[in-house]
């Protein structure tokens, strides 16, 4: 998503900022190929430049979206409130728990268990990844880069775009009790989309509060809306997720 997104920004008018980005996971990526990026400049207008972005390998689309970008504007502005969530000081991080459990995690995955991440999460309701329990379909998490980013907005869109898939297939499946890690059961995320309200300084820490309102024909569907430490709603999302249990 990130990938497709920094593809767009090639061909757009500077000065214009995605608001929209709606996108499909089609085929499965392979790391180990290069990715082609193909763009279909759809419109240039006088406030609005669409653009469709698909990645291809080995001749088949493996992602596809499309994007909106518009030259800011004056406007009527409003917002709902963000809850009344504890902040990210005091609560461990991603990791922390994580390196908590590692003797009980297998040798061979240890590498990938471990591995540091770009961005720091923090639960505001952890759960136990080995021992999940039924839980209401909502979470809490504070986000922040774990270095500096460029001073390019561009880029800050573009990390918020890739960690902003994170959570929202597993709040779907809180009140089943179930994780990425139980058996038999598939997970993976099936179409995403994030509009960005203002502008984004990812520097610091966001809150992403996250609730999945229904879940059903082996789909989940997840709503998130990210907020500033200050209380100012910068993004929202919505993703439907796969949500496969095996016999």
């Amino acid at each position: 998503m990130a990938q497709c997104l920094v593809a767009g920004y090639q061909t757009v008018e500077k000065g214009r900022m995605a608001h929209s980005f709606h996108s499909y996971f089609l085929r499965p990526g392979d790391f180990k190929q290069d990715i082609i990026f193909e763009i279909d400049r759809i419109r240039d207008g006088k406030s609005f430049t669409t653009r469709r972005v698909n990645a291809i390998q080995n001749g088949e689309a493996i992602f596809s979206s499309s994007i909106s970008f518009q030259k800011r504007e004056k406007g009527l502005s409003h917002q709902i409130k963000m809850l009344d969530i504890p902040g990210p000081e005091g609560l461990e991080s991603e990791w922390e728990v994580r390196s908590k459990m590692r003797s009980k995690i297998a040798k061979e995955y240890l590498p990938m268990w471990l591995r540091e991440r770009e961005i720091e999460m923090r639960q505001v309701e952890p759960q136990d990844l080995l021992k999940p329990q039924k839980t209401p379909p909502y979470r809490n998490t504070w986000m922040k880069p774990t270095g500096k980013l460029p001073a390019d907005e561009r880029i800050h869109q573009a990390l918020l775009l890739y960690v902003s898939d994170m959570g929202l297939l597993g709040t779907a499946v809180n009140p089943h009790g179930m994780n990425f890690m139980s058996n038999k059961f598939q997970g993976a995320s099936l179409d995403h989309a994030i509009w960005f309200h203002s502008k984004i300084n990812f520097d610091n820490w966001l809150l992403y509060h996250i609730d999945s309102p229904v879940s059903n024909n082996a789909r989940g569907f997840s709503r998130g809306s990210i907020y500033t430490k200050s209380g100012r709603l910068i993004a929202s999302t919505s993703q439907e997720g796969l949500m496969r249990v095996w016999d």
